[in-house]
């Protein structure tokens, strides 16, 4: 069995990459080039095109969208000041083509690229379940720095189509909090439905909160010291 794993899927301008570096790491590099004016393409290793470390939980949500059991999958990636969304979903109620969008780059796969690219994700998603949650090795050294401080938080699951949407974020833990005026709308397990002013509403992972609140006082609005991350992902203006 291969330890790596990688294949670019080229189109007429734009290609995506995808590579499990290791079968012993819990994440793959998804990463979008394209097709420059003299007929190049961007490469990597020179900094250009965009790449995005993904996580066991968001291969496995990808991996809902692609087999129809989700209608797509979005995301965003937020550390060290850095944001980038992604996106998986289908272009039409037929599910013949796939989209995905890293930032500001699209590729779309069809038959036999998406065969193949769905092929490769279980098999990779297969061998890091396996690998990558199990074994000898002390996880506080293996981990990176990077690695210790990053998250994932999913949320906003609704219907369409008769799919489900999922939303995940994953962010740097180490972000310092913001304060917010809110007020608690619903409570869950792992997190708080707020109000702002605005009437915007959205969901907020408890752990991202760093200070005391009152779940019981609906009406009441409150400072809230709130990671950064989730401030930039749903543009909150801290007034």
């Amino acid at each position: 069995m291969a330890d790596f794993h990688t294949k670019t899927f080229f189109g007429q301008k734009k290609a995506v990459i995808l590579t499990s570096p290791a079968k012993t790491v819990p994440y793959i590099f998804l990463s979008c080039i394209t097709k420059k004016q003299d007929g190049s393409w961007e490469s990597l290793s020179s900094q250009e095109g965009k790449t995005v470390k993904m996580s066991i939980e968001e291969i496995i949500c990808i991996l809902e969208v692609l087999n129809k059991k989700s209608a797509n999958w979005r995301g965003t990636h937020v550390f060290k000041e850095r944001k980038t969304e992604i996106y998986v979903g289908w272009e039409s109620e037929a599910r013949e083509v796939i989209r995905i969008k890293i930032g500001e780059y699209v590729k779309k796969l069809r038959f036999p690229s998406l065969n193949l690219f769905i092929l490769m994700l279980e098999h990779i998603l297969s061998e890091k379940v396996e690998f990558a949650t199990s074994g000898t090795f002390d996880t506080k050294e293996e981990q990176t720095e990077d690695e210790s401080q990053y998250g994932v938080f999913s949320e906003r699951i609704t219907a369409r189509d008769g799919l489900q949407i999922v939303e995940t974020t994953e962010y740097g833990v180490s972000a310092g909090p913001v304060q917010i005026n809110a007020k608690i709308k619903v409570e869950s397990p792992k997190a708080l439905l707020i109000t702002l002013d605005s009437g915007e509403e959205f969901w907020i992972p408890k752990s991202t909160i760093h200070n005391t609140y009152d779940t019981v006082q609906k009406k009441k609005l409150q400072k809230l010291l709130v990671d950064k991350w989730i401030i930039e992902k749903n543009k909150i203006i801290n007034d």
